[in-house]
This record gives C-alpha cells, sequence and structure tokens, in this order.
C-alpha cells in the first residue's frame, strides 16, 4: 500500500472522529432534558462509530505494515513518504478532535454523576429510613411477644 492509500484511511478516521464529536455533543443535550430514549439511541451510534473507527486504525496498522513501515506513529515515517507535512496534518486534527471529545465524555460523565447523586437525594426523602422506623410506635407486625426462658411452661 502506498501513502496515497495511508492518507485516505486518514481522512476517513478524521470524518468519523468529527461525527462522533457531534454525536457525544448531543449526548450531552439529552442528558440535560433527561431524555433517556434519544440517549440509549445516540449511545447505539456512537458504539458503531466507535467499531468502524477500530476497524479503521486495524486497516490504518496494516497497511503501513504492508508499505514495509512497521511503525505505528507518523514519526517514525517521516523520511519515508513524501506526503509527511499531510500525515502531520492529520494527526493534528485527530488530536484536536479526540480532546474535544475527551472534554465532552468527561462533562456528560459529571452531569450524570450529579444527576445519580440528585435520584438519591430524592430517594431518601421519599422512603424512610432505619432510624425513623425505630421511633414508630406502632408496628405492622403483630407477632406476640415470645420469651427465650429455658423452661416452657406449656409441657
Amino acid at each position: 500500500m502506498n501513502g496515497q492509500e495511508i492518507q485516505t484511511i486518514l481522512e476517513k478516521q478524521v470524518t468519523l472522529h468529527k461525527s462522533l464529536s457531534v454525536i457525544v455533543k448531543e449526548k450531552t443535550n439529552f442528558i440535560i432534558k433527561q431524555d433517556v430514549k434519544a440517549l440509549t439511541a445516540s449511545l447505539q451510534k456512537e458504539q458503531s462509530h466507535i467499531a468502524a473507527i477500530s476497524a479503521l486504525e486495524t486497516k490504518r496498522i496494516e497497511a503501513m505494515e504492508k508499505s514495509g513501515h512497521a511503525a505505528h506513529s507518523i514519526e517514525e515515517i517521516a523520511g519515508s513518504f513524501s506526503e509527511y507535512s499531510i500525515l502531520i496534518s492529520f494527526q493534528k486534527q485527530l488530536i484536536d478532535i479526540i480532546q474535544d471529545i475527551k472534554y465532552a465524555n468527561d462533562l456528560n460523565n459529571q452531569l450524570l454523576t450529579q444527576s445519580l447523586q440528585l435520584i438519591h437525594t430524592e430517594l431518601d426523602l421519599l422512603v424512610p429510613s432505619k432510624r425513623e422506623d425505630s421511633f414508630n410506635y406502632t408496628k405492622t407486625n403483630n407477632r406476640s411477644f415470645q420469651s427465650n426462658s429455658i423452661f416452657n411452661s406449656k409441657a
């Protein structure tokens, strides 16, 4: 495989990462709106994008190996391709997009954590705690008091 085929794979990776970035940002809106159905659909799209990105990465590695370059990074093959500056451009784009995705995922994680904390707080308010039960003098279970004495008077 030549440099043009590797360049084509990198172009596809950049396109998929940009699309993944849009999906991750949409997830933020769905979390804020508490739209579970849309969030689930978004997660499915995200998983399919991740699978496609992984497949492209595998193709890229195979292309690098077939072209006689066992290197997995652009810096290691700097002198081999005449399109080195183009490869560096793709590398910078991917780094920027991945950092953007990471930031959005961190934000989504914080929003979900806060949402779960709110749910736990609301549940604590709705469900009486065990401490409150200990001060309740009316028992729902009306079993008679059974003594644990050694002597059984019924015998």
